[in-house]
């Protein structure tokens, strides 16, 4: 069994998964307090799924990009579980998270998520490309936006109206109201990368 946690935005879930298949989730909004819901929200977890944390054979982690205090929560709980219960940590981008469901359309993708009031995080997708990361202003990301490239992710919802402003019918958004993420989505990602032997240092 695994345990998956996402504590990049406001929005924050965590999943149990058995080789990478959920079996149960969670996920809410945050009210700033990441550090005083994660662990509660695991209990909630384990009980619901009927295990105990002992039972865990491995933790999955959003790394971000996000909110820093809210990532330090979900990777600093992350590391002591690992720790402690000596079992293997795997890591997986927010952004990849965020592009996930769209790759494979036909598509070049864009996940955005914000970070802060004026500035985003980016990641550019093209096919058959290794993607690309950036954190650029709004005004600067909203300057580069193209027609038949898909755009998505938490922060893609917040500036909807603006992008179709930009490229009106020819905008290709995924225009999802958050949260875009789900731990359970990760726990998949994150298997495949620990059959892999893709690891972290707990």
């Amino acid at each position: 069994m695994e345990l998956s946690i996402d504590t990049s935005t406001r929005f924050a879930s965590v999943a149990i998964s058995r080789r990478g298949e959920t079996v149960a989730e969670l996920t809410w909004r945050s009210e700033r307090n990441h550090s005083v819901e994660l662990v509660p929200a695991i209990r909630e977890l384990t009980a619901r799924a009927g295990i105990e944390i002992r039972g865990l054979e491995a933790i999955f982690i959003a790394r971000g990009p996000g909110g820093f205090s809210a990532l330090r929560v979900g990777m600093s709980t992350a590391k002591a579980m690992a720790a402690s219960l000596a079992i293997p940590l795997v890591a997986v981008g927010t952004l990849d998270l965020e592009v996930a469901p769209y790759l494979g359309l036909g598509y070049p993708v864009c996940g955005v998520i914000g970070a802060g009031r004026t500035r985003v995080y980016v990641g550019g997708y093209g096919i058959g490309e290794e993607p690309k990361y950036d954190v650029v202003s709004t005004e600067e990301f909203l300057s580069t936006v193209q027609p038949d490239h898909l755009y998505c992710g938490e922060g893609v919802h917040e500036l909807a109206s603006e992008l179709r402003q930009r490229l009106g019918d020819g905008l290709l958004v995924a225009d999802v109201p958050p949260p875009t993420r789900r731990a359970g989505a990760m726990a998949a990602m994150a298997y495949h990368k620990l059959q892999a032997g893709d690891v972290e240092d707990a």
